[in-house]
């Protein structure tokens, strides 16, 4: 959240060092858990539920910088990656394994990440961000659309 903060504020290099770093102990704390024996089903629950409130996060910040221009491209955006993140969790509620798809968050985070880089130090920064907005909502809804497809074969 703090480095959706950072972006929102402009400061974009600070803002992806920080969600670099952000991702980096997310992946950490949970091979920690395994390694240590602490895995719980209530660390898991919270993990996958505080990773959405920043997948939003991020997205808000980067519309926040050009909102006028952003808005649509950020909705979408993030119900795209919404639901890549539900479809896996229906059908998990269903029984069916579903871990498929190219889309998977860290796809769209690193994308965000050499997209805010690149549109900073472009100079284009406004074009930049709306193009990696769309294609982190093109990747959320094919994602979307695989997991689906591949969870009702199971269901079945």
């Amino acid at each position: 959240m703090g480095a959706a903060a950072v972006i929102a504020a402009g400061e974009i290099y600070w803002g992806v060092l920080t969600l670099f770093i952000s991702q980096i102990l997310d992946c950490t704390d949970g091979d920690l858990a395994r390694l240590t024996g602490r895995v719980t089903r209530k660390g898991a629950y919270l993990d996958r539920v505080f990773d959405r409130f920043v997948d939003a996060a991020i997205v808000i910040g980067m519309v926040y910088l050009y909102p006028a221009e952003l808005w649509l491209a950020g909705f979408m955006a993030a119900v795209g990656s919404f639901g890549v993140s539900i479809t896996r969790a229906m059908a998990e509620a269903e029984g069916a394994e579903c871990k498929v798809g190219i889309g998977g968050r860290d796809t769209r985070l690193a994308i965000i990440m050499v997209g805010l880089l690149y549109g900073y130090a472009s100079g284009n920064a406004v074009n930049v961000y709306l193009v990696t907005l769309w294609v982190v909502a093109i990747l959320g809804f094919m994602t979307t659309i695989h997991r689906m497809v591949h969870t009702l074969k199971q269901l079945d």
